[in-house]
This record gives structure tokens, sequence and C-alpha cells, in this order.
């Protein structure tokens, strides 16, 4: 198996057999039937002659022969990957996208290991702590032409199969069994996930289990068999290990053959992951202030339709703080996360729609003083710039913050520096 490491928006991918980020003519087609299948029309990829880069997107991609490891662009030394897995494993573990919780030693361990690895980790190692108090067995329903009667007659495939054997009758019953949907569906992830395991406990688990299951029957599973799994008290020591299973289930196409192969991805929005764990840490530092977060605030129009009187163009920050006061929450404080570098090498560069963006909220926002715009921190020494909103009483500010991502506490301690509360 080929493995290719790539970082969002930075490393491209050639059609070179012999490049060390390089895949054959064959691996890139279906590489691109898989991307069109599951992203068509998003804009996740920037197509060259021949090579292409990933877009907001991060995660991993196994097809048949190569498997392709996505990582957030922080550290940009070749030699240090760590760093970037480091902030990927922080950043879903905060925004809980794994069904699991990941301690900071469990970061640290598989920080040296792409994402598959992680899941198989943590699948084999969960289901095999759940197996120990036994296989969950459920009620299946049977048909069968006995010698004996056992459950309830079925009278008309009875004088069907019977009328010249009349010693046996054909019933129906429910019996105890592990073939039950709960496991097919455990079964199947194991069967995704065991060709990713390269620790050597970790497999002989994976087939102790497999031997297990061996009464369970092999499903294609799809959404319907996934939500009509019921956790009861017989089975909930399997809730955490059947998220992880879904998860896995979820993120391979199942339908899709590239030469007879199934493709697995696990792959994440890095806009939409940047400011779900910013506004989680948010959360964690507003909670013990006299302080109120909003998400996604929704109440402010930027313009007045003069013929209708309408409000028009509703303006969305990421967040907005406000201070809660006698007559209710007053905005101080504006928001948004932007997941790009503000660095072109050492050279500061920043979008000038992004401060447009900026001072059509500060301005809608009259109360609001502040307006920062909040980027990943790849730079430690760095002064940000900050402007002053002319002709304005009182004053407001437009800034730019930047936060490190490795560490839940460095990022909830840059964010109060920046804050200032």
């Amino acid at each position: 198996m080929k493995n290719l490491t790539l970082r969002e928006a930075y490393d491209w991918l050639y059609v070179d057999e012999y490049s060390p980020n390089g895949v054959t003519l064959e691996e890139w087609e279906n590489l691109l039937r898989f991307m069109e299948e599951k992203y068509g029309g998003e804009n996740v990829m920037e197509l060259g002659i021949r090579k292409l880069r990933f877009i907001n997107l991060v995660g991993i991609i196994q097809l048949k022969t190569v498997r392709i490891e996505i990582l957030p662009k922080i550290s940009l030394h070749h030699q240090d990957e760590s760093v970037n897995r480091r902030v990927l494993l922080n950043m879903l573990n905060m925004t809980r996208q794994l069904p699991v919780h990941l301690h900071d030693r469990t970061l640290s361990q598989f920080e040296k290991v792409d994402l598959s690895h992680l899941l198989a980790h943590l699948f084999v190692t969960e289901l095999y702590k759940a197996l120990k108090r036994g296989i969950y067995r459920g009620y299946e329903q049977k048909q069968e032409n006995l010698p004996h009667l056992k459950g309830r007659l079925m009278i008309s495939p009875h004088l069907r199969k019977n009328a010249n054997h009349s010693i046996h009758a054909f019933c129906e019953y429910d019996e105890l069994s592990p073939n039950v949907t709960l496991n097919q569906v455990l079964k199947a992830a194991l069967k995704v996930i065991h060709p990713i395991i390269q620790q050597n406990n970790i497999r002989t688990q994976s087939m102790m289990i497999h031997e297990l299951f061996d009464e369970v029957e092999d499903r294609n599973i799809d959404e319907n068999m996934l939500e009509n799994i019921q956790i009861n008290r017989q089975n909930q020591h399997y809730e955490n290990v059947l998220q992880l299973a879904i998860a896995i289930l979820q993120s391979t196409s199942m339908t899709t053959c590239f030469n007879q192969q199934n493709a697995f991805s696990f792959l994440f929005k890095m806009n939409d992951l940047f400011e779900g764990y910013v506004g989680e840490c948010l959360k964690r530092l507003i909670a013990p202030t006299s302080y109120k977060l909003d998400l996604q605030h929704k109440e402010k129009r930027l313009l007045i339709n003069v013929h209708s009187g309408r409000s028009n163009i509703s303006l969305k920050p990421d967040f907005v703080i406000s201070k809660n006061e006698a007559d209710g929450p007053t905005p101080v404080l504006v928001l948004d996360a932007k997941w790009k570098s503000i660095f072109n090498g050492t050279q500061l560069t920043y979008n000038q729609a992004d401060l447009y963006q900026m001072y059509a909220y500060v301005t809608a926002y009259k109360s609001a003083e502040r307006c920062i715009l909040l980027y990943p921190k790849v730079q430690e020494e760095f002064t940000p710039p900050k402007w002053q909103v002319p002709d304005v009483i009182p004053e407001k500010y437009i800034e730019i913050g930047m936060v490190r991502l490795d560490r839940v506490d460095y990022t909830i301690h840059d964010l109060d520096v920046i804050l200032e509360f």
C-alpha cells in the first residue's frame, strides 16, 4: 500500500509514479472518480495539468493501492508532520467529530500515524472491550419446517410443504441469536477497517473478534439498518463502538467499484472544523463570565430597501459576544473565524474583502467596539495589525488575532489574551 501525506491547499499530487507525491495514471483516474461521486460540484480540489491539490479538505482517502492523508497546513516543515496531525486530532476531538473522547496521552500517541490507524485502533480496542462482557444476542424471527411444533404453526406453508409429511410442522418462532442488526453493522465495519491495521496486537484482536462473529451474517449495510438499531439496557455498553462503526461505514463508498474495490474516506471541511473548534473554545472561555456568546448571529441586516421598507442583505458573523445587562444582552465584540494563512512566506497579506466584511459588521452592530478576524497561528513572532474605524464615536476597531490549535488550553489562552476580558 502506497502512503502519501499532503498538506491542504499547499502540496500538489502528481500523475507521476516516481514522484514522492505521485500516483499512477490508474490511481489518478480512480481518485478523480471517487471525488466526483463524493463531492461533485463542490470546490474541494484545485486541478492543474496532471496534478491536483485539496482545498478546504482534510482527512483520509484510501483506494485499493494508495492511501492519501490530507493534513491542515500549520507547520510548513516537511519533517514535522506530527504538528499538523496533532492540530487535526485536537480539533476533531474538541468538536466531537470522533465518537470517543481522546485524552492528551492518546493524542500524543497517534500524532505519529495517520487518521485511519487511529480509527482502526479505537474501533478494535473498543469493540474488544465490549465483547469481553459477551456477544450481544437478540431475538431473531425464524421460519422452519420442523419435526415438532415450535412457536406458531403457519397453516398455508404447512399445507403446501407437508401434505405428504404429516410428522412435520412449518413453524414461525423467535430465537436468541447473535445474528442481529447491531452485530451485522459491527462486523461490516470490522471488515472495512481490518486491512488498515498495522499493529500486531490490534490485528490479533481483530481476528479474534471475527471468529466471535462467525454466526453473524455478512450484510450490505444501508441507512435504514443504521437508523433502526435500538440501544437498550442489554447493549448500551456497545453505544460508543457502534458510533465508531457508523462513522466508518458512512465514510465508505459501499456501492462504488473502482476495479472491484471499495473506497474508504474520512474527510472534513476545514472551514467548518475551524469555526466549530473556535466556538467550543469560546464557550469554555465565556461560561464563567457575565458575557453571552451567540454563534451564527442573524439579527442584523446591512441595508433597508427604500421602496419596500424591508431590511435586506442579512449579516451572519460567526460569533457575537454580548454583555448581559438589565435591559438585555448588548453586543460588544464580533468575531469571524477564517481558515487561511495571512502570510505569504514571511510577508503579511490579508484579503481586503474580509476587512470590508468586518467593517459591515462593526457598522451594523452599533454597540460593538471591536471586530476581530481570527486566524490559525502559523508564526510565533508577530504583532497583529489593528485599524481604527474613522469618524465614529465611540471608537471602533477592526483587528486580527491568531490562535494556536495543537492544544485546547493553548487556544483558550490565546483567545483570552485577544478578547481582553
